[in-house]
């Protein structure tokens, strides 16, 4: 043979032998295509559970979700985000009351549809009544869950994912257990992610040694508003070079979800058992966290808390006034962090939550407002509206600026995207990609700030309940708020 073919046809050689190997593996592993080789695809740390049995979502692959919990918080602030974000799918749901999470398939199946087509052609969503069924039909589909129950059930259902996953790996044998175990990446839960302190510790310990991430829904940090917050307070001619004062004053309940129940039942947002205490714990929580990821942790914390609308504490006549907390005030400071976006170490917080009735002789209108005041000038604005405006101050209070913001159709969904992203390992580098993709291409919601604000919370209320250490809402008759 001519000495000057045998170059070429080694390399034809070579090239398709390479072809036959690509092909042969993409028909082994769904995940493994020519359009998103694992070589090319960037692995982010936090999804790196194994080198050897990890299995990575691409950028041309959907994250798909199962919900477990159906209740108000699913309807808009969060449910439909699970299938409208890009690159998302929602393909199980469960609920504990038999049929209903079959007959909330049917109820939204239309137009789950009509957003959840990515991938391939079967976009059905399945209905499931408990969640051993759920993990075991889907554990080779599923990459993160939603936990949208009550926080009062969040530890046992964290524990009922880790058992399932457990059932269907050692059933389905050796040999699977290794691609199953790492097809679920994260456990997304519902603010606040536990009754206290220690079930939130306790809950993102047992996910990290199945290397399962925790993310929780202070859904706000993701918010354009918190966004454009941020660069604000980073821009120094907007209030000066360093915070020294946070104050703010929620009154009234009109933000709360759940509250119209059937009468002479108390809403689960009100019963310690359930919820961990009052309000605070539903509401407060989020303004709390929010001040801990533009500022930094809570520190030196005290507070007043009483139960100005009850009567006779425990021995109440049953059903006529919840036994948790309507009114905390308590002030704290900002302690030393690495992540602040302005100079604030040292910084006075104030808050003042008051949930109680309003006096017979004195109507009490709802108030909503959060001051950020620092050493040339101030940002006013509500705690609680994602689509409510910052106005900007001078230091003799005159509003300078105020600007716009619209409210997400539904509240959780940037977050949600965001977490949606960083499974997905988008480079948020790539300009182009961040603009398809809303804001963020990692989650600014993290485990560790779930755990800061569940002990500021605890901080707040130890007094109320005598402590927080323990299954404190079992005790009620020892709560020294009652007494």
């Amino acid at each position: 043979m001519n000495s000057f073919y045998t170059p070429l046809l080694l390399l034809l050689l070579i090239s398709s032998s390479a072809w036959l190997l690509i092909a042969a593996a993409s028909n082994l592993h769904p995940s493994f295509a020519f359009t998103s080789l694992p070589f090319t695809t960037p692995l982010h740390p936090h999804n790196m559970m194994s080198t050897t049995t990890a299995h990575f979502a691409t950028k041309s692959s959907s994250i798909q979700w199962g919900i477990i919990g159906l209740g108000d918080v699913c309807a808009i602030k969060s449910g439909p985000a699970f299938y409208k974000s890009r690159n998302s799918k929602l393909i199980a749901v469960m609920r504990r009351s038999p049929g209903m999470a079959r007959r909330w398939v049917t109820e939204n199946r239309e137009v789950i549809q009509r957003y959840n087509t990515i991938d391939d052609d079967n976009s059905e969503i399945r209905g499931y009544d408990n969640v051993n069924e759920m993990i075991a039909e889907n554990i080779n589909e599923l990459d993160a869950i939603y936990i949208a129950t009550p926080p009062g059930v969040h530890l046992e259902n964290v524990r009922q994912i880790i058992s399932a996953l457990d059932d269907a790996t050692t059933t389905t044998g050796v040999d699977d257990r290794k691609q199953q175990s790492s097809r679920l990446k994260a456990i997304y839960v519902e603010k606040p992610c536990g009754r206290c302190a220690w079930e939130t510790r306790i809950m993102i310990d047992e996910l990290h040694h199945r290397n399962i991430q925790f993310f929780p829904a202070y859904v706000s940090r993701a918010h354009e508003r918190t966004q454009v917050l941020h660069k604000l307070l980073s821009n120094k001619s907007s209030i000066g070079d360093q915070v020294r004062k946070v104050h703010y004053v929620q009154r009234g309940s009109s933000f709360a979800r759940g509250l119209d129940g059937e009468e002479g039942i108390i809403p689960w947002r009100l019963v310690a058992e359930y919820s961990g205490g009052g309000l605070v714990m539903d509401m407060g929580c989020h303004v709390l966290d929010r001040i801990d990821y533009l500022f930094g942790p809570i520190v030196d914390v005290k507070s007043e808390v009483l139960r100005k609308g009850g009567g006779g504490g425990v021995g109440d006549e049953e059903g006529s006034y919840p036994l948790v907390e309507d009114y905390v005030s308590m002030n704290g400071r900002i302690g030393q962090c690495d992540w602040a976006v302005i100079s604030s170490e040292g910084a006075i917080v104030e808050c003042l939550w008051d949930f109680s009735p309003p006096d017979k002789n004195n109507e009490k209108n709802d108030e909503d407002e959060l001051i950020i005041t620092g050493t040339n000038g101030s940002l006013r604005m509500a705690g609680m509206g994602a689509g409510l405006p910052i106005e900007v101050l001078d230091v003799d209070g005159n509003v300078i600026e105020t600007i716009e913001f619209e409210a997400p159709m539904h509240a959780a969904q940037p977050l949600i995207q965001s977490i949606v992203n960083e499974l997905r390992g988008v480079d948020v580098d790539d300009e182009e990609e961040r603009q398809q993709q809303h804001y963020l291409g990692k989650s600014p919601a993290r485990a560790e700030n779930a755990i800061r604000t569940s002990e500021v919370l605890d901080a707040i209320l130890n007094s109320y309940y005598g402590g927080r250490h323990d299954e404190f809402w079992t005790r009620p008759e020892s709560w020294p708020g009652l007494k």
